[in-house]
């Protein structure tokens, strides 16, 4: 799906693939260490069964403290997204669900002066999803920055649940992309945090990291957008990055990730506020990521062709 706006590409260079890893060795990273395609249709999450399920757990977690599991810098922008009056509303074409702009009453963290603006993905827009249960997207935007947050990397923007003009769901900063192409160096420091936004993806299993979901701002910074598609229990990423696959993670990346494993308080935390917004099955198969990730460092060997998005023409 497409929020509008303009996009600059990021890309850099793919290294060279490398060999797959023992097939069975990461159950809950690596494609083929799961079972077959029709084992999956029986590792649905739960909330395929339950349609009440999200509207429980819309209330429960937005009932909470809206900086709760965010990173300590958001929280005033947390805040303002998830309280802050509505000014003025818009749709954003293009996307494949309904999707809106959102002006409020408060400041713009980044640009003084101008209001503080959010992409507003409701519950009732999100269209229909063989393979996610339904009306689950809104929690998964919320579950992906949290755990964005919990590893430090900060590329997805503050993101809260809110109860908007067309009913419970998301919300997202605004961010204003880039107008020009980035310099050498800026595009050098751009490309640096591409393997971060694959091991995010790794960890959250996100099923559509198109090249249109990588965004690059005004400030020359990336950002990891629409994240609604993720956290299935089974393997089912797919990804532009697809060729980073069979590498191993930068230092950054490893560190951030064996320091959340190994801090037990930390992801105790992370877990109860990951299971406010997804079925316990899918909070445990993310607990298996992590652990699997930061015992064997090393991007998930994806298949050619149903690792790969589908991108918009």
């Amino acid at each position: 799906m497409n929020d509008g706006g303009r996009r600059t590409p990021t890309g850099a260079d793919d290294p060279e693939p490398q060999p797959a890893l023992p097939a069975g060795s990461r159950p809950h990273l690596d494609p083929d260490a799961w079972p077959a395609r029709a084992d999956r249709l029986r590792s649905l999450p739960e909330e395929a069964a339950d349609r009440h399920g999200p509207e429980r757990r819309f209330r429960s977690s937005s009932a909470r403290r809206p900086e709760e599991g965010g990173a300590p810098a958001d929280a005033p922008v947390l805040r303002d997204l998830a309280t802050a009056p509505v000014a003025g509303i818009g749709r954003i074409v293009y996307a494949s669900n309904a999707v809106f702009l959102l002006e409020l009453e408060a400041e713009d963290p980044a640009t003084p002066g101008q209001p503080l603006r959010g992409v507003y993905k409701p519950a009732r827009g999100e269209r229909p999803l063989w393979d996610f249960p339904r009306g689950t997207l809104h929690l998964r935007e919320v579950a992906s920055y949290r755990v964005d947050a919990a590893l430090g990397f900060g590329l997805v923007p503050p993101t809260v649940l809110r109860d908007g003009p067309a009913g419970p769901g998301s919300l997202q900063l605004f961010v204003d992309a880039a107008e020009r192409r980035p310099l050498k160096k800026e595009r050098e420091a751009l490309e640096e945090k591409l393997p971060l936004v694959a091991t995010l993806d790794a960890l959250i299993n996100n099923a559509d990291r198109k090249s249109a979901h990588l965004l690059v701002s005004r400030e020359m910074r990336v950002w990891g957008i629409d994240n609604g598609l993720s956290f299935l229990p089974y393997p089912r990423q797919r990804t532009v990055l697809l060729r980073l696959g069979g590498s191993p993670l930068p230092d950054e990346a490893a560190a951030a990730v064996v320091a959340l494993q190994n801090d037990r308080r930390r992801l105790t935390k992370l877990r109860r506020q990951l299971l406010q917004l997804l079925s316990g099955e899918e909070v445990e198969a993310f607990v298996h990521r992590l652990a699997e990730l930061a015992a064997t460092p090393v991007y998930p060997v994806l298949d050619p062709w149903d690792g790969r998005p589908f991108e918009w023409g």
